[in-house]
């Protein structure tokens, strides 16, 4: 499972460095994400699609996805082009 907080700031952004510090620490003392609580650490920003598919080919993708419907556009058509499945939350 692979999480990722898009409103972040990038790993490589000055303002976040220090956070990302934090962060990181903290996970590995407690071996959870501290965003989710989760084991599978959050990232910062967008995947890199085509470098996580050329890495890993573990079967079918499910993409999973809450926020702006313009985003969710975007989102849906890198979906399709590498035939993932996409969901999208609506509230």
């Amino acid at each position: 499972m692979h999480m990722y907080m898009t409103s972040a700031l990038s790993k490589n952004d000055m303002k976040a460095i220090g956070l990302q510090m934090a962060l990181d620490l903290l996970a590995k003392k407690e071996k959870r994400d501290s965003i989710t609580g989760l084991r599978t650490r959050t990232q910062p920003g967008r995947p890199e699609w085509a470098k996580k598919i050329s890495e890993e080919n573990k079967g079918k993708v499910h993409v999973f996805y809450c926020g702006s419907p313009a985003l969710a556009k975007l989102i849906k058509a890198q979906c399709e082009r590498f035939a993932f499945n996409f969901y999208k939350e609506n509230f």
